[in-house]
C-alpha cells in the first residue's frame, strides 16, 4: 500500500510528569541532543585538524599515504550516507503526517544503508591489510616509507574512520530498535518526538563522514 493510501495516525508526545508542558519537553530533548553532539563533533574536529597540520607540514610523505586510501569505496561511502540521510528525513516527514508504515519502511531503508556503508568499510578495512597499509600492526610491516608523519596520517584515519563506524553501528541497533518499538499502533501518539531527536543523531554521523571524506580522501591527494 502507497503512503498516500495509509490512514494517517494521530501525532502526539507523551508528557513526562517533570516537565511542566509537550514544548518544553520538546526544547529539553532538542537541546540535549544537540549539547551531546557538539562534544562529539569536537572530538573529530581534533581528529581532522591534526590531519590538516600533517598535510601542511609533510604534504610529501602524506600524499603518499592517502594515495593508498581506496578513493572510490570513500566516494561511494560518502553517496550512501547522503542518500540515508534522505530517507531518514523522509522518515521524519513521515511521522509529522501520521504515516506510521511509510515511517517504519524509510527507517529500515536507513538501516540498510548503514549497513551498506559498514560492508564497504569493512571491504577497505581489509584490502588495507592486505597490502600491509596498517601501521600499528607489528607482525605486518608497513608498506611505506617509515616516517613518522606517514604513520602517524595513517593512523588518524584508522581512528577517525573506525570510531565513525562505531558511531554508525550504534546508530543502526538504536534505529532497529526504535522500529520495532515503533510498529506498536500507539507510537506516533505518544513518542513522534523520539523520531525527530533521534534523526539529528543520524545526520550528525552523515556530517561527520562528509566532513572526512574530503579531509581524509580528497585534499591530500
Amino acid at each position: 500500500m502507497s503512503a498516500g493510501a495509509e490512514t494517517p495516525e494521530r501525532v502526539g508526545v507523551a508528557r513526562v510528569a517533570h516537565f511542566a508542558s509537550v514544548e518544553q519537553q520538546r526544547r529539553a530533548a532538542t537541546l540535549g541532543i544537540w549539547a551531546w553532539l557538539i562534544t562529539e563533533l569536537l572530538l573529530f574536529a581534533g581528529l581532522f585538524l591534526v590531519a590538516l597540520i600533517l598535510r601542511v607540514q609533510h604534504p610529501e610523505a602524506v600524499k603518499a599515504a592517502a594515495q593508498h586510501l581506496k578513493f572510490w569505496i570513500g566516494a561511494l561511502n560518502t553517496v550512501v550516507l547522503i542518500c540515508s540521510s534522505l530517507t531518514m528525513s523522509a522518515a521524519i516527514a513521515f511521522s509529522r503526517m501520521g504515516w506510521r508504515r511509510a515511517m517504519l519502511r524509510a527507517m529500515l531503508a536507513t538501516a540498510a544503508l548503514g549497513g551498506l556503508f559498514l560492508v564497504l568499510k569493512g571491504y577497505e578495512y581489509h584490502a588495507d591489510y592486505a597490502e600491509h597499509m596498517m601501521p600499528f600492526l607489528a607482525d605486518r610491516p608497513y608498506a611505506l616509507a617509515e616516517t613518522p608523519a606517514s604513520r602517524l596520517f595513517v593512523n588518524l584515519y584508522y581512528v577517525a574512520t573506525a570510531l565513525h563506524a562505531l558511531h554508525l553501528f550504534t546508530g543502526i541497533c538504536i534505529l532497529l530498535g526504535m522500529t520495532w518499538i515503533a510498529s506498536r499502533p500507539d507510537f506516533l501518539t505518544r513518542h513522534q518526538n523520539w523520531i525527530e531527536v533521534y534523526g539529528l543523531y543520524w545526520h550528525f554521523i552523515d556530517l561527520i563522514w562528509i566532513m572526512a571524506f574530503p579531509i581524509l580522501y580528497v585534499v591530500n591527494r
